[in-house]
């Protein structure tokens, strides 16, 4: 940071801390200091620019990192208006980079994929291509998540080409990462994992921790995907011991996803209940909203699960009991996680209030399910939940007419059970291909009443 002038003591001390903190990475030190921190960005704006961004920077920074990312937001935007008032290209890469990644963490990719290009950009202008490099990657990663792999790959590998062209082995394994990634979404395992293990290996030989808990996070999710569900808790303990070393709150939230998904599958529902519970608590302090549906929605279907065999086969007047108690716990997490958006859970809310004996809410929760499934059918992958690009190519299941796939691996993966990496919230495809036709050609083209599926709804819900 560049010397300001007319500091007190106590400011030149403060600046000083700062950057013994920024070097150590301890984003709570920072944070501690926050309230002084930004009074003296404050007064340094308007005389020294540059050091009153820089400390704006590693604030939200330090936000990010302890996972409080509207308030990073927040920050980042104070950072790019000081620097777009003295016109420093610099300062405006920095805040574009930084809301991107703030923006992506929410699942806000179209607004991520802007500020990114801004970055790349203003990168280019100055000459920076470290930094342009960067914005490759991090464009990529949005383009992943928008469906669009071929580009996404495309951005990555010249995000690679230019870590090698520089000798930089840290960005290098951050490339190798990304493009593992790519790999891991179109369901070429193997690969992907001889990626992630450059990754982990470039990360371990640098000392670099947290690029080490990516990685074996990635790693434990490959390992998933493919039933090998004691390796994938090996790597997800690792991701979690290494994130609550860093301090990392967000890397804890994402392990204990992991690790709750690990328990789901193999049965181990007070487990899972217990990470996902974890995970919920930790989201809700850090307002990341789509890590609280996710968290909401796995206590959800592991209690549902937990129950159901309890409830199976009682009276009704038993069954309603049970519905009071613990199957209403279940219907709760259910229903937070619906009303955040993930639809889902109406699938789980069906199933719930039919072995609670309620057919008329369950038939109610899988018509709607059903009949959103039809609609968005065509704007996502059924096997790896991914919204598509624009202009990625989707194959259609010849039996229902409804579920895409970006690839025939995905649809493989669509079917798969749990004990060979399939996914428990959604269930298998094959299971529901039958109804989901049938409603598509009676209820939604001909127009048919939803009843005229009714024993066929039940018929499913029984299973």
């Amino acid at each position: 940071m560049l010397a300001a002038p007319a500091l007190t003591e106590d400011e030149r001390q403060l600046k000083a801390e700062l950057s013994k903190l920024e070097k150590k990475r301890d984003a709570l030190g920072v944070l501690r200091l926050e309230r002084k921190a930004l009074a003296l960005a404050d007064k340094l704006r308007d005389d020294d620019p540059e050091t009153a961004r820089c400390i704006l920077n590693l604030i939200g920074i330090s936000h990010y990192r302890t996972g409080s990312n509207a308030r990073a937001c927040e920050v980042h935007e104070q950072q790019k208006a000081i620097s777009e008032a003295h016109r420093d290209l610099e300062g405006m890469a920095a805040a574009c980079g930084n809301l991107g990644l703030c923006y992506y963490r929410t699942g806000e990719y179209g607004r991520a994929l802007e500020l990114h290009e801004q970055d790349r950009a203003l990168c280019e202008a100055l000459g920076d291509r470290a930094g342009a490099a960067v914005a490759c990657g991090n464009l990529g990663l949005c383009h992943e998540h928008m469906g669009n792999y071929v580009r996404a790959r495309e951005l990555h590998e010249r995000h690679r080409a230019m870590a090698v062209s520089k000798g930089d082995r840290a960005m290098l394994g951050g490339a190798c990462g990304n493009i593992g990634n790519c790999y891991y979404r179109t369901g070429e395992y193997a690969r992907a994992r001889e990626l992630y293990e450059q990754h982990r290996v470039i990360c371990e030989a640098l000392g670099d921790r947290a690029g080490q808990a990516r990685a074996c996070s990635n790693l434990g999710s490959c390992h998933k995907r493919t039933g090998d569900y004691a390796r994938a808790r090996e790597l997800h303990e690792q991701e979690r011991a290494m994130c609550e070393a860093l301090e990392d709150r967000a890397g804890v939230a994402g392990a204990c996803f992991n690790l709750g998904d690990c328990c789901l599958n193999t049965g181990d529902y007070e487990q899972a209940i217990s990470y996902f519970t974890e995970q919920y608590n930790m989201a809700k302090e850090m307002q990341v909203v789509i890590t609280e549906a996710d968290a909401a929605l796995g206590v959800g279907v592991a209690l549902r699960i937990l129950i159901r065999d309890d409830v199976r086969g009682m009276s009704p007047a038993s069954a309603s009991a049970c519905w009071d108690a613990r199957v209403q716990e279940a219907g709760q997490w259910l229903q937070t996680a619906l009303d955040f958006g993930c639809i889902e859970a109406r699938l789980h809310l069906a199933r719930l209030a039919f072995d609670a004996g309620d057919k008329q809410t369950a038939l109610a929760h899988l018509q709607r399910y059903l009949s959103w499934c039809v609609e968005c059918g065509p704007k996502l992958c059924a096997g790896c939940y991914q919204t598509r690009g624009e202009n990625v190519h989707m194959l259609t299941c010849g039996g229902c007419r409804v579920a895409r796939f970006c690839s025939a691996q995905h649809q493989k993966m669509a079917s798969r059970d749990a004990s060979r990496g399939g996914c428990l919230f959604l269930g298998r495809h094959k299971d529901l291909c039958g109804l989901l036709g049938a409603w598509r050609q009676l209820v939604v083209k001909d127009g048919a009443a939803a009843d005229a599926l009714r024993g066929e709804l039940l018929a499913f819900l029984q299973r």
